[in-house]
């Protein structure tokens, strides 16, 4: 799955390899695999601080 997060103070994130994506009852998390790194990480966004986010999956 690919993710964008957009922020209240006006930054995006964008997530590609997204697995594991989870509400919370603060907010969500997710794992993902940096594309310059490989190294796969779990992260958690908390409601306060983002405005929304996209989630798409892709069909490969």
């Amino acid at each position: 799955m690919e993710l964008i997060v957009f922020t209240n103070n006006g930054q995006t994130y964008h997530f590609n390899d997204v697995t594991n994506f989870r509400p919370t009852t603060t907010g969500f998390s997710f794992s993902y695999t940096g594309k310059a790194t490989g190294v796969t990480r779990q992260t958690v966004f908390n409601n306060t601080s983002t405005a929304g986010y996209a989630l798409r999956e892709v069909k490969e």
